[in-house]
């Protein structure tokens, strides 16, 4: 989940900037050159100049915009957004390279980002203070790194600049025609839990402030405001609040009692809560013991297959690539505790450890013919600062993922993928998620189901074959999120496998209303079986035809559409008290079909069909 606290990552590499309420300020050439040499005046000089003073005055948001994506803008506003976000990141690594002292670029951001509204001063501090050292390892070590990379990256959907070349790459993917693996039904049944988006939050204080001004509410310590009405609810709040330890125990018993069949368990990660401005090394570590020991009391044996969350990392999405040895920008100490936890509970074998500590990734066969393969798709994140230094399939782990592929096409094997952020997220880099879809399109007939997270929402993503549109090939599901992080209802999903084929045949989404479970704080929430996916589309099963129908009909505007909507938002009142039009309904269609972060002709087809129904 990114949403404002992405965005603030922003202001630690130049992207501070934004143009004011109507965003109608000329971004022109002359006024970021302008504005650039004022910057520079005022590091130089420690004197804003009246200048300076009104530019920063005509820019400054306004609270209620701080939790907006920005990304997502367009029009005059990304403009302006690509213009700024260029000149701010040409005068920090002019600064920088100049001898500029690292404290000096600090305060000047720190600065900016506060009299900009950008966020408190306390949260301005801390998310550029944890992410500094990265920053200037990779101005350092990379002279060739400019403002063009920078923000091509950041604002890569809304076209702030030419792609740049260090983004374009591609890896080898073996061209044979696919080997034809038909594997009967069985009459016997797996069931699998999905547990994701947990973020627990060891702050979380109910009664608390659940309308503060920072990224993340209901925190100890942000009482000082005064006068706020808003206060966190026992179990949890939809005011941008993650949990408190005993819902997270509460979720977990609740699986364990309500299904005491569970065969697997599917981790697709996210255990840290989104204080990204004050998270420590040794906070997240507490954390994940704490969470991954919880997970182990509670299952027993029940093997359980996690994979790691873009919130685990310390500062969050930061994944360095494995040749980087500097113990305070490695990521390796968290790979080595994942590794040493999973392994030594017993959920994963020890021939894991090699890929978990090259890139969080590795694969298992937990029965003959069934291989599970965990990817590390956090590098991916457009957040991930590293992508800018080292772009191209980072530790190589696409070919590594094509050719365990090739392999269990040769072993007759059905997969399961798990990854944590859907393939097809704007967010992810354009030319990972295009490779990555490519792979998917090699070997779909023996991926018989993709796991995701990330979003929270509860929602699901198709593949169509990439030289046939109307040829649906592969499909994605997303686990929703424990976190009711933002606006949002808990919930965990189950699925109903095949013993055999591995096909999933019917998925139960299980929820509570936190709303009533908060007016009771005494009893345990209600948890309750929200749907059975077969049922509540009305569809004879989960096969590609059935899903393609399901989806062509949401497209023709079928009444479907508003049932996956409120499902979306899992009931949630915050979300579904706000109006949403027939074309903001067909806007999730297209977020089913977009698989490919930079391909937009699923979306462009499907908009097609409905203006032809």
């Amino acid at each position: 989940m990114y949403k404002m606290y992405g965005i603030l990552l922003l202001l630690t590499f130049g992207s501070i900037i934004v143009p004011h309420h109507g965003m109608n300020i000329s971004a022109s050439e002359s006024m970021v050159t302008t504005f650039i040499n004022e910057i520079s005046e005022w590091v130089a000089s420690g004197v804003m100049s009246q200048k300076f003073t009104n530019i920063i005055g005509d820019l400054a948001i306004p609270t209620e915009m701080q939790r907006i994506d920005w990304t997502k803008l367009n029009g005059s506003k990304a403009s302006g957004f690509c213009t700024i976000c260029k000149s701010i990141t040409k005068t920090i690594i002019n600064l920088r390279r100049t001898g500029t002292p690292i404290k000096i670029i600090q305060q000047t951001v720190i600065k900016l980002c506060t009299r900009l509204n950008l966020q408190t001063e306390a949260v301005c501090r801390g998310v550029v203070n944890l992410n500094t050292p990265v920053i200037v390892y990779i101005i350092d070590n990379d002279i060739t790194i400019n403002e063009y990379d920078v923000c091509g990256l950041l604002f890569q959907d809304q076209m702030c600049v030419s792609s740049p070349l260090r983004y374009e790459w591609s890896i080898n993917i073996n061209a044979r025609r696919p080997k034809i693996i038909n594997k009967q039904p069985s009459k016997k049944n797996l069931k699998i839990l999905q547990i994701t988006d947990i973020h627990y939050d060891p702050l979380y204080e109910p009664g608390g402030n659940a309308g503060c001004n920072e990224p993340t509410c209901c925190r100890r310590g942000q009482n000082q405001t005064g006068g706020n009405t808003l206060q966190a609810g026992y179990w949890g709040d939809f005011n941008n609040c993650d949990v408190p330890w005993h819902s997270v125990v509460d979720a977990l018993d609740h699986m364990k009692e309500q299904h005491k069949d569970i065969n697997l368990i599917y981790f697709t990660g996210d255990v840290i809560d989104h204080g990204v401005w004050e998270t420590s090394r040794e906070g997240n570590t507490k954390s994940l013991v704490k969470n991954f020991n919880k997970m182990k009391d509670i299952f027993g044996n029940t093997p359980i297959y996690p994979i790691v969350g873009n919130h685990e990392p310390n500062p969050v999405n930061l994944f360095a690539p494995s040749d980087i040895k500097d113990d305070q920008l490695s990521t390796r100490w968290l790979y080595q505790l994942l590794a040493d936890l999973w392994i030594n509970y017993g959920w994963l074998p020890e021939s894991t450890r090699e890929t978990i500590l090259r890139g969080g990734f590795y694969t298992l066969s937990p029965q003959k013919g069934f291989r599970i393969i965990a990817i590390n798709n956090n590098v991916c994140y457009v957040y991930n600062w590293w992508l800018i230094y080292k772009p191209n399939d980072p530790d190589g782990q696409l070919q590594w993922l094509e050719d365990t592929l090739l392999k269990a096409e040769k072993d007759n094997e059905s997969v399961h993928i798990l990854g944590h952020i859907p393939s097809g997220d704007s967010t992810c880099q354009h030319t990972w998620s295009r490779e990555y879809r490519r792979i998917i399109n090699r070997f779909s007939h023996i991926i018989t189901a993709q796991f995701n997270g990330h979003t929270h929402n509860d929602e699901f993503n198709v593949f169509y074959d990439l030289f046939d549109k109307t040829k649906l090939i592969n499909v994605a599901w997303n686990g929703g999120s424990i976190t009711p992080y933002a606006y949002l209802n808990p919930n965990y999903k189950i699925y109903i496998v095949d013993n055999n084929t591995y096909v999933v045949e019917d998925i139960e989404t299980w929820m509570y209303n936190l709303t009533n479970a908060n007016e009771t704080p005494e009893k345990r929430p209600l948890w309750f079986n929200s749907y059975s996916f077969k049922k509540e589309y009305n569809l004879s099963d989960l096969s590609s035809g059935s899903l393609n129908k399901m989806v062509v009909d949401m497209a023709k505007d079928s009444p479907i559409l508003e049932v996956y909507y409120k499902n979306f938002f899992k009931h949630a009142a915050p979300e579904l008290e706000k109006e949403c039009d027939k074309s903001c309904l067909l806007s999730y269609v297209c977020r089913i079909v977009t698989t490919s972060s930079g391909n937009m002709n699923d979306c462009e087809y499907f908009q097609i069909i409905n203006s032809l129904k």
